[in-house]
């Protein structure tokens, strides 16, 4: 049985086609799979050049999949599924068997392993999402970059060139954001940032997110602006968190909770998001935050779960995607 598995995020897609004894037989990481940042057409180009990838890769032909498992962001509308069903039939047309799940479901199941509790989404967009044991689920965020997505990688990049502006006007701290935007953006004027930036964004916004990377370094470097945001991102996330608690704790129940996603990378934001998300939630089992190609463990799950296959084939796929995230990393 051959089963392709698609993970998407607004930063990059990582598809690999498995057997159902969970032995590798391709990989492929493309580009970012959110069409909400760089529309439908180019989503679709990068995911169809994963699947390609990994099926030339593989000597495999489409028609021998099984089964494809695609979890994706962004479906977060009725509409929004009916779009990318119908651009999957577009561009895929030849798969069957085909499932679609909304990336903060994976991220859920890769968090807690299907038990109780809340992931927490933060990369280039946020979102949160949990499930307690009687199956009541809740969501909170994830309306895109111009609803907000507090915490995410845009939310922080969005903050610190506010933060780089009103330094430069002196209506604001004094920060070391100023020079480090205009680099950034490539530019000696403040004021080119403008065209620049609006440039940019109508391409794809999750360019912009990268600046939440620099952000982190200059906090690190002492700047306090820039701790102040990744500290202020890392609240909202836990804000973001306790909303969905409210809603679905049970009386003497204890939650997973657990964030997944790049931003996570930033220790600064990371301690305050589980020093803080403790005392929101005294009893909530606080894990270690997922980053970089790791969440794909929940699409895994969700797979060996619907095609009641061992989990043991998870342990022995995620050891392969550990390798392939030494790499990528470095």
């Amino acid at each position: 049985m051959n089963i392709l598995l698609v993970e998407g995020g607004k930063t990059k897609t990582l598809t690999l086609l498995m057997d159902d004894k969970g032995n590798i037989l391709g990989y492929a990481i493309g580009g970012s799979s959110g069409w909400t940042t760089i529309g439908l057409k180019k989503t679709f180009e990068n995911i169809k050049n994963t699947v390609k990838t990994v099926l030339d890769s593989s000597k495999t032909s489409i028609s021998n999949i099984d089964y494809a498992f695609f979890g994706l962001p962004d479906l977060d509308t009725d509409n929004s599924i009916i779009k990318i069903k119908e651009a999957l039939g577009l561009h895929l047309a030849e798969l069957a068997n085909v499932y679609i799940v909304p990336d903060y479901i994976i991220a859920y199941y890769a968090v807690t392993m299907g038990r109780q509790g809340i992931s927490v989404i933060a990369g280039t967009g946020s979102i949160a999402y949990g499930k307690n044991s009687k199956g009541i689920e809740a969501r909170a965020g994830g309306y895109g970059w111009l609803g907000n997505d507090e915490g995410s990688a845009i939310w922080i990049a969005l903050k610190a060139i506010e933060a780089a502006f009103k330094s430069y006007d002196g209506r604001g701290t004094k920060t070391l954001l100023e020079d480090k935007v205009m680099s950034f953006f490539k530019v000696d004027e403040m004021i080119d940032i403008v065209d620049r930036m609006y440039s940019i964004a109508k391409e794809d916004m999750g360019e912009i997110a990268k600046l939440a990377k620099i952000v982190d370094e200059t906090a690190r470097e002492g700047d306090k602006k820039s701790k102040e945001i990744l500290k202020l991102a890392g609240m909202e996330l836990v804000s973001m968190a306790k909303s969905v608690y409210d809603k679905i704790k049970l009386p003497s129940e204890k939650f997973i909770v657990g964030g997944t996603g790049s931003v996570f990378s930033s220790e600064i934001l990371s301690e305050t998001f589980k020093k803080n998300l403790r005392k929101e939630i005294p009893d909530a089992i606080v894990v270690e935050p997922l980053i970089s190609l790791e969440p794909i463990k929940g699409l895994l799950l969700i797979a060996t779960e619907k095609l009641e296959l061992k989990r043991e084939i998870v342990r022995k796929a995620l050891n392969y995607v550990k390798t392939l995230q030494k790499m990528y990393l470095y």
